[in-house]
């Protein structure tokens, strides 16, 4: 028996002995890792390995199955909607994920950038909300769709909108600016006075008015102008947002005109008064009688009154009692009245008219290079004047004088102008009506030498 018994022990034990435990195992390989003689037995086996690790995964395992995000949605519009203004503005997704399985081999290194996700957008025909098929291809073969098992979305939602420029005047404001009675404000401008404004159809259709407001409270006496953001408004006055809009110009320039201002009596001169005639004689009245303007500096207060142009008195009509002068301003300057000429009323109710024979006809500054005989002898003058001083008229109360100083003269006969003067007291106050001419015959001088 006790034979037996030891020799069943020594069994157990060699037993014991032959099954080796993993820590058993790891103990051995790190003591032949010790041992540099095994080194390359080491390496090798580490190297074995791996490709007995490839196979398996490859045919124990042939198929497996990888999820990829980030595919982008790539949605390219066709010719027609290029054609009629059709844009995308809205898209419900713009990353896909794909759901790939097949071998490792094949798909353990794709990436999101190795696909396209595409929109087909042909049955795109007009402004609206349209669902797409999502269609998924390989970026190294676009022909041809590539195989997935799942991807989603399948379909992706497009807003497309009819998009469109359109120009629209700018509206300048100021009214926060006051300014004096002596000052003139003028029409608030902007520049650029319009602007270009891009977005879909529906969007531009509310835009009622577009505003350049100067945020300026002050008053005025010289003009002004203030850089400022452009707002734009609905019908209702309700502001709108610039988002999804281009706009040509984002700000303007607001100029605030101001000019000083005054009301200025209307006179007028004479042209033409004949030697000897009083010309305060002459009554008139002139309507307006005076107009408010505007002007680019303060110069205008030094002004008593303004001068619109000159009457000839030889052109007073007998029988028109009205004469007629366009109010002209220098540039800059503005009639704020509006008259746009000035009549002047003649107070010649009691005047007549008479024709009288002149024959007191001379000429003076006769060229001394030059023979000068006067051709006319006489000449009937039409005159006029209160009915009193023109009755006590007569043809020898007449001179007619032709000066011929910066008369350009020439041998034989011609028509030199002549001015008439009257004496006594009917010159006072009596004229003569248009102009006159009168035929002087001119020879040149023969020297000695030419003789």
């Amino acid at each position: 028996m006790e034979n037996k018994s030891n020799i069943g022990s020594r069994g157990n034990s060699e037993g014991a002995k032959k099954r080796k435990s993993l820590p058993d195992y790891i103990k051995a390989f790190f003591a032949a890792c010790r041992d540099s003689s095994n080194i390359t037995t080491l390496l090798l086996s580490v190297i074995l390995a791996l490709v007995v690790w490839l196979a398996v995964r490859v045919w124990a395992y042939p198929d497996t199955t990888r999820t990829i995000s980030g595919v982008s949605v790539e949605a390219q519009i066709t010719q027609y909607m290029k054609e009629h203004n059709l844009e995308i503005t809205g898209m419900s997704d713009q990353i896909v994920k794909l759901e790939l399985s097949g071998k490792s081999v094949d798909i353990y290194d794709l990436e999101a950038e190795d696909f396209t996700a595409k929109l087909d957008l042909s049955a795109v025909r007009s402004a609206g909300t349209f669902p797409v098929e999502v269609n998924i291809y390989r970026k190294d073969n676009l022909n041809e769709e590539a195989a997935t098992d799942d991807y989603s979305p399948r379909i992706v939602t497009l807003v497309v909108e009819e998009i469109v420029t359109r120009e629209f005047e700018i509206t300048a404001d100021a009214s926060g600016i006051s300014i004096t009675d002596d000052y003139y404000l003028d029409t608030i401008t902007a520049s650029p006075a319009v602007v270009k404004i891009t977005g879909s159809v529906d969007l531009l259709n509310k835009i009622s008015r577009v505003e350049a407001k100067a945020d300026a409270n002050s008053t005025l006496t010289e003009s002004l102008s203030l850089e400022t953001d452009l707002m734009l408004y609905d019908s209702n006055g309700s502001g709108i947002s610039k988002e999804n809009l281009t706009i040509s110009a984002d700000k303007a320039l607001v100029t605030i005109p101001v000019y000083p201002k005054k009301e200025l009596p209307l006179t007028f001169s004479f042209a033409g008064i004949p030697q000897n005639f009083d010309i305060s004689s002459l009554e008139y009245s002139i309507q307006p009688e005076s107009i408010m303007v505007a002007a680019p500096d303060e110069s205008i207060f030094n002004l008593s009154e303004l001068n619109i142009g000159t009457i000839n008195i030889s052109d007073i009509k007998f029988n028109q009692t009205t004469s007629t002068i366009p109010i002209m301003l220098p540039d800059g300057y503005k009639n704020l009245s509006g008259n746009n000429s000035a009549r002047i009323t003649w107070n010649i109710a009691d005047y007549g008219k008479l024709d009288f024979p002149a024959t007191n006809i001379t000429v003076v500054n006769e060229p001394d290079n030059m023979d000068v005989e006067i051709i006319t002898q006489e000449l009937t003058l039409s005159v006029i004047g209160p009915s009193g001083q023109l009755s006590a008229l007569s043809s020898g109360n007449f001179y007619v004088t032709a000066n011929l100083l910066g008369v350009s003269l020439h041998d034989g006969s011609q028509d030199v102008p002549v001015t008439i003067t009257i004496s006594g007291a009917g010159g006072r106050k009596c004229w003569a009506l248009g102009n006159y001419t009168i035929t002087v015959s001119a020879k040149t001088k023969t020297t000695v030498d030419e003789e």
